[in-house]
């Protein structure tokens, strides 16, 4: 009982958190390519049902209200979903478990999963239950951490020693080949997969953690450099590998 009260009120102080984190222009700007970048993997089609699973405190929702009519978000903790209210307009929101969604089975086109699942004790649970909520051919995009590289495993480290909060979002605990075999394992097949972040995604994505950018004058066409410099970096074979996250692209297969 005492873990889950502790997760609760680490939610609580989380969403003061994400008020900076969100706060800047220059991590909106992060932010929202970040958003655009999942969202790519998809074919438009606006009449698709989409959940957005661990929907924190919505940060995904208004890409995802620009690109379909029918959204919903889900989030074990309310007061991330009382933030994320301010967020959304006409689609609705769930307290739930992403290991055992409260909708009937088969009810997505899509599930989007942004940062949520390297939180949960078992991936693996919420991966069957993905699997289960969404349709036959469902789209399934989460991007989490990964723990490729032996750089950001020591840069995350360090972040999380420096704080005084168990931050789960600067542990690695899994490497990209892991959350393709979870989702493998719970019956997905893995469409394909790319590196995300290497400079940029500290920078700007994390103003709370590091606070460099705050304080630079020029911020919003640093912020522009910073992401073209990391799609350079994304070309190079032997840097590629380097990233602080990954996005996967899962499909559930048709039975007949």
């Amino acid at each position: 009982m005492s873990s889950v009260l502790d997760e609760i009120e680490l939610q609580r102080t989380l969403v003061a958190e994400k008020k900076i984190r969100y706060g800047f222009d220059f991590s909106q700007y992060y932010h929202e390519w970040y958003n655009r970048t999942m969202l790519e993997c998809l074919a438009p089609s606006p009449g698709h049902t989409v959940l957005d699973c661990g929907c924190g405190t919505g940060i995904l929702l208004p890409s995802l209200e620009k690109c379909y009519q029918k959204i919903v978000g889900l989030d074990l903790f309310i007061d991330n979903l009382l933030e994320a209210r301010t967020f959304i307009r006409q689609g609705s929101l769930l307290t739930g478990d992403m290991a055992a969604i409260p909708v009937a089975p088969q009810s997505f086109d899509h599930v989007i999963c942004r940062e949520s699942l390297h939180r949960l004790p078992d991936p693996r649970r919420a991966f069957r239950g993905l699997f289960d909520v969404l349709k036959e051919g469902g789209q399934l995009i989460i991007s989490e951490p990964i723990g490729d590289s032996r750089v950001v495993r020591f840069l995350k480290t360090a972040i999380k020693r420096r704080t005084t909060k168990d931050y789960k979002s600067a542990e690695c605990r899994y490497a990209s080949r892991e959350w393709i075999q979870m989702a493998q394992e719970a019956g997905f097949q893995t469409v394909r997969w790319f590196n995300v972040g290497y400079v940029a995604l500290p920078l700007l994505g994390y103003p709370e953690e590091s606070h460099v950018m705050r304080y630079l004058p020029f911020r919003m066409p640093l912020a522009k450099l910073l992401l073209r410099l990391d799609g350079f970096l994304a070309d190079i074979q032997w840097i590629k590998a380097q990233s602080w996250h990954a996005t996967f692209h899962f499909r559930k297969p048709r039975t007949s």
